[in-house]
């Protein structure tokens, strides 16, 4: 029997030792902090997921190639494709009808409908007047391409954060220009074909070069986002609001003559006027100038609603800044 020595004064080792559990513990060479702890509730990974997708699975259309390329559209029923503002779908495309199609939901599947279109429609390159649909098929109207997809809601929660990505200005949460872009021609749109108003701001921020010559860059991007969630703010639902780069913003207002617009114009005006612009210890003070225009009463396009909207802009700034022109 070997002769077990110990260091003179030392605690003999007995076998509930501390020692003797930590040794034992990496004997087989993992530290016990790098080792992987079993899930206590019974529950895996997979029988989380499975959870999660068992709900029934959603429909949309993502555009693919087109004038909306990127838009996406998620079906809660049936929904109408075309150049209509009314449809479910609008697809500024000249190849494709007013109403081109609709996709119905039939209980057991998903089917595409063509309305009589000009150039009808097809499914993975075959025209059809009817159309069973699945999961990744490609649906061509006019000239463009959509694909039809079925959702769960992991790929709903995943293609909600691309959108957000994609669509939206992380410094001011405000739409980025393309996706305002694409908003401004489907509003005016709508406009045309119903009779009714809309109005754009053009607003620039009064004051950041100062900020950032005094106090750098970080404090004019702050000023720049906390303008941006202003605008949001007294925006609401009355209108869609877009950070245009730099300290440029828009504001696309449906249902708003002239004179609506002015007096939300003000709103805003008077909320970035207000607002307590503060960081590390220091407050600042940007203004904002905006310029107003409204369709048709100033203008019929939307390439003539930006000219005057511009216009009205340079007249606030020509003024002495920090304030609302039409």
């Amino acid at each position: 029997m070997p002769d077990e020595r110990r260091t003179p004064g030392a605690p003999a080792r007995s076998a509930s030792s501390p020692r003797d559990t930590v040794v034992d513990r990496v004997a087989g060479g993992t530290p016990e902090s790098l080792r992987t702890i079993p899930l206590e509730d019974g529950r895996s990974i997979r029988d989380e997921l499975h959870h999660a997708i068992k709900d029934a699975r959603r429909p949309s259309v993502v555009v693919m190639s087109g004038g909306a390329v990127g838009a996406r559209a998620r079906l809660s029923g049936n929904a109408s494709l075309g150049r209509d503002p009314t449809c479910e779908v609008v697809l500024p495309d000249a190849g494709v009808s007013w109403r081109h199609a609709r996709i119905e939901d039939r209980g057991d599947a998903w089917v595409l409908v063509d309305l009589g279109s000009t150039n009808g429609s097809q499914v993975n390159g075959v025209r059809s007047a009817e159309g069973r649909l699945a999961h990744g098929d490609r649906i061509t109207l006019g000239r463009t391409i959509l694909r039809f997809e079925m959702q769960d809601p992991l790929d709903q929660a995943y293609d909600e954060h691309l959108e957000r990505l994609l669509h939206i200005d992380d410094l001011s949460g405000l739409f980025v220009r393309r996706r305002f872009d694409m908003e401004l021609s489907r509003s005016l749109a709508a406009a045309t074909a119903s009779g009714r108003s809309i109005a754009l701001l053009v607003m620039d921020m009064d004051g950041i070069k100062a900020i950032n010559d005094r106090h750098g860059h970080l404090f004019g991007a702050y000023t720049i986002g906390e303008t941006g969630r202003v605008i949001g703010e007294v925006l609401g639902d009355r209108g869609i609001g877009s950070r245009f780069g730099g300290d440029e913003f828009c504001a696309l207002l449906p249902d708003h003559d002239q004179d609506r617009a002015f007096a939300l114009a003000e709103e805003i005006h008077a909320a970035v006027n207000r607002h307590e612009y503060a960081r590390e210890g220091v407050t600042l003070r940007p203004g904002i100038s905006i310029g107003v225009a409204a369709f048709p009463e100033n203008a019929p396009d939307a390439e003539k609603l930006f000219q005057r909207a511009d216009e009205a802009l340079y007249r606030a700034k020509q003024g002495g800044r920090n304030r609302v022109m039409r």
